[in-house]
């Protein structure tokens, strides 16, 4: 009777243990990457207060088009997609080489179509503006939009337009 309360106890306490231990052992929920936010890109800047909503009685000034810089011509593309980095580089050559790095926010593959504009110091083109690349996003993922200047001495500035692929 003894070996069997003692074996009982045994028993008892390596069960509670076994229960204890998987009590420990959450499952762990791994969100797959990247991760988007589009909040950041549209929310005010600090400190600003809201603007009523009034139209103002004359038409705003033209906006002069950044350069350097990538723009979402698509609205299709506005929630799908984001803008990670765009960087150009001068080769030995002369030559421009732009590229910018996308991330497919989605849960389904894309297809990317984008074009460069090289532009002068006075922003105006020094070459015609090259056609639509296509760059395919798998779900969640990054790629590469990369574009080279045929203007060797004159290139300054570059813009680059994306749009959903056709």
């Amino acid at each position: 009777m003894a070996i069997t309360s003692t074996l009982r106890g045994a028993a008892a306490g390596v069960l509670a243990l076994t229960f204890a231990l998987a009590g420990c052992q959450t499952a762990t929920i791994i969100e797959p990457t990247p991760i988007c936010n589009f909040n950041a890109m549209v929310a005010p800047p600090p400190g600003a207060a809201p603007a009523p909503a009034e139209v103002p009685a004359a038409p705003a000034p033209p906006v002069t088009m950044p350069v350097n810089a990538v723009n979402i011509t698509d609205f299709r593309l506005t929630n799908k997609i984001m803008v990670e980095s765009t960087n150009a580089r001068r080769h030995p050559t002369g030559t421009v080489e732009i590229w910018t790095r996308l991330v497919n926010c989605t849960d389904f593959p894309l297809q990317v179509e984008g074009r460069t504009h090289f532009l002068d110091e006075a922003r105006s083109p020094v070459e015609d503006v090259s056609v639509w690349h296509r760059i395919f996003l798998p779900a969640r993922s990054y790629g590469v939009y990369n574009e080279s200047s045929t203007n060797v001495n004159r290139v300054r500035f570059y813009y680059v337009e994306l749009r959903e692929g056709q």
